[in-house]
């Protein structure tokens, strides 16, 4: 299991990172000197399996035993990702939904029902027809009895109500716990869209309600096993969840929807790390896992956000940092489509996995590729964990592959890498493109389990000339995790900021935020508030210094509250012109060609140190094939700095 120097921090225990990802789930510890990382398989019948076996990994490599007791009671923060909303909305599994709206709106839904179109998960999520009720005026108590009523023969699980002002929502909220006092109601919540989200856009609010119904149950239960976990164990300080919006809160602050795709937003606060700590003024980083590659860019110091996230196809009422995935990864499914070779978006996961893995998979990947090509070392994969089959792998490629195509299996290797090498670089080019940065000023950051294995030839076909993989490549989400804060945001509409004039709505916001500071166990006094205006500029989240002036139409007032957490630091400082790296080993390549190359083990690499391809370097959960035309320099924070002549 690797263990890195340097990257010093200052708490009174230890740091832990969770990044539960859909393949592997990825952890990163720090105890001030030390940083160590490990993986475990994700089990997505019962996260907490591959939640306490990280814990349990982590554990042995700091103290060669598996005390997940002495871990726990040593940790000053313990930062968790998970992938368990992603999976409900991928897989369409959760609750089912009653809907109660305006009376008129059952079959339009505000406009959303337009969107809808072939969209699978919201008839997963609301199976049966919504319910309408007349809110102009008093809304009867006999016409609330009825429609609840109604849902509730239907077997509804949770029950969602979208009504077009909130007084609307707080009349009819009387009225169903007079008619059904909460113990009547028993396991049926009720979620008021409008105590989630002030959107003034009706259909986005709903969605937004729909869609956090359905994944709070799924979230629910397994963080609230996981804070057990932590209990259990004696943790001092309670789990803290890390959110899509780049922040982190205990559990009972989280809104479920905003940890939906909250692993890839670890990624992108890492990624923002990396391009103040190198001065870049331009970076694209691409996270290759087992099932897709997730793209981020980070341009001017800013990482770009979504004014609005989206998850299942539809909008939610919260901003997002702007990660855009293909179905790409190291077990994307190999096969050939009209004489050409097609990667992804179909993946083995991690169970049954690549043919390689053995475990019962047939379909060919890139992982099998990549292993009869020399890159992939079939004995230290995954830090010696798991052995790869190389027969199994030929097998595969030589069946979906070699025969279709008409050629031989070497050839077919080399075909399969380049065409998932294009697939990737198209993507990275896109990013590129769509910012209006040319390809030679732009710095790629390449990480997650597969991402350093072909990044070279990635970037050259991008058109990129220098990249970097993090010492942390491999679990670098989990990482970049920890440059997160403890944080909430808060909102008001300019309506209501108008109907309450600014120095009130300041008021409010703050006494909110306060309250929810002190219910996460800080002193509000520690916490730092910052006033703004936020609005949707095309699409994306923009805000300006509030200034005294309240916000204009289709603008919102926006607080800020942030408690700073301890976090981990990178090194920096120059290495000078180094010292040639020294290799142990060598490795024959087959890449459309056979190729010699010196191997380098990454951990024992020290800063300034430096070698030109083609050469190959692995690590316990790294490998980076260096090409000829390339040359590698460790830098001070023990990163590789690829650049190609």
């Amino acid at each position: 299991m690797p263990d890195h120097a340097g990257g010093g921090l200052n708490p009174m225990g230890l740091l832990i990172n969770v990044d539960n990802g859909g393949t592997f789930t990825d952890i990163c510890v720090t105890d001030g000197g030390r940083v160590v990382n490990a993986k475990a398989a994700t089990t997505p019948h019962d996260l907490t399996i591959c939640f306490v076996e990280a814990l349990t990994r982590a554990a042995e490599s700091l103290y060669g035993e598996d005390d997940v007791g002495r871990l726990l009671q040593e940790t000053d923060h313990l930062r968790y990702s998970t992938t368990a909303g992603t999976n409900a909305v991928v897989e369409c599994k959760g609750p089912a939904i009653g809907l109660l709206v305006d009376a008129g709106e059952e079959d339009d839904l505000y406009g959303l029902t337009a969107e809808l179109g072939g969209n699978d998960l919201w008839p997963a999520m609301v199976p049966s027809a919504p319910v309408g009720l007349q809110t102009g005026g008093n809304v009867s108590q006999e016409q609330i009895t009825a429609a609840v009523n109604g849902l509730l023969s239907r077997g509804v699980n949770r029950m969602v109500v979208c009504l077009s002002t909130p007084e609307a929502e707080r009349r009819v909220k009387a009225g169903i716990f007079d008619a059904f006092p909460r113990h009547l109601l028993g396991a049926v919540p009720v979620l008021f869209s409008f105590e989630l989200s002030t959107d003034r856009q009706h259909r986005r609010r709903l969605s937004t309600a729909v869609l956090n119904a359905f994944l709070h149950p799924v979230m629910e239960g397994f963080l609230f096993g996981a804070e057990e976990v932590g209990r259990r164990h004696h943790m001092e300080n309670p789990l803290l969840i890390f959110r899509n919006d780049g922040a982190s809160a205990r559990v009972a602050k989280t809104t479920a929807v905003k940890t939906y795709s909250s692993g890839p937003a670890g990624g992108l606060v890492g990624t923002a790390q990396y391009a103040a700590h190198y001065d870049a003024r331009a970076v694209v980083s691409f996270d290759i896992g087992g099932t897709t590659t997730d793209f981020a860019a980070v341009v001017g110091g800013q990482a770009s956000s979504m004014a609005y996230g989206r998850a299942g196809g539809l909008d939610f009422s919260f901003d997002m940092g702007e990660v855009e995935s293909i179905g790409a990864g190291g077990s994307s499914v190999l096969k050939v489509e009209n004489g050409e070779i097609k990667v992804g978006p179909q993946s083995m996961g991690a169970a049954p996995g690549p043919a390689c893995f053995a475990r019962g998979g047939t379909e060919a990947t890139i992982t099998d590729a990549l292993l009869l090509a020399g890159v992939l070392d079939a004995e230290g994969f995954l830090g010696g964990t798991l052995k790869l089959d190389a027969e199994r792998a030929a097998q595969a490629l030589q069946t979906s592959v070699a025969e279709p195509l008409g050629v031989d299996l070497d050839a077919a290797v080399a075909a399969c890498i380049s065409a998932y090498e294009d697939k990737v670089a198209a993507k990275a080019s896109e990013m590129l493109d769509q910012r209006g940065i040319d390809a030679s000023e732009a710095l790629l950051l390449a990480f997650g389990g597969a991402g350093p294995m072909n990044a070279c030839g990635i970037a050259a076909k991008a058109g990129i000339k220098r990249l970097i993989v993090p010492q942390l490549s491999a679990v670098f989400s989990a990482y970049g995790i920890g440059f997160s804060d403890l944080g909430q945001q808060y909102f008001l509409e300019a309506e209501d900021v108008e109907e309450m004039g600014l120095e009130a709505a300041r008021e409010s916001l703050l006494t909110r935020a306060r309250r929810d500071m002190f219910g996460e166990g800080v002193d509000p006094d520690d916490a730092s508030y910052e006033f703004s205006v936020w609005k949707d500029d095309n699409g994306y989240s923009a805000s300006t210094p509030l200034n005294g002036a309240a916000p204009s139409a289709g603008e919102r007032l926006r607080l800020t509250a942030r408690y700073s957490l301890a976090k981990f630091e990178l090194v920096g400082g120059d290495t000078g012109a180094g010292q040639a790296a020294s290799s142990e080993g060598r490795v024959s390549l087959n890449l459309g060609g056979q190729l010699d190359a010196p191997v380098y083990v990454a951990e024992n690499l020290r800063p300034g140190d430096h070698a030109e391809g083609p050469a190959l370097l692995r690590g316990a959960y790294l490998t980076c094939l260096v090409p000829d035309g390339w040359g590698f320099k460790v830098s001070a924070n023990r990163d590789l700095v690829l650049e190609g002549r």
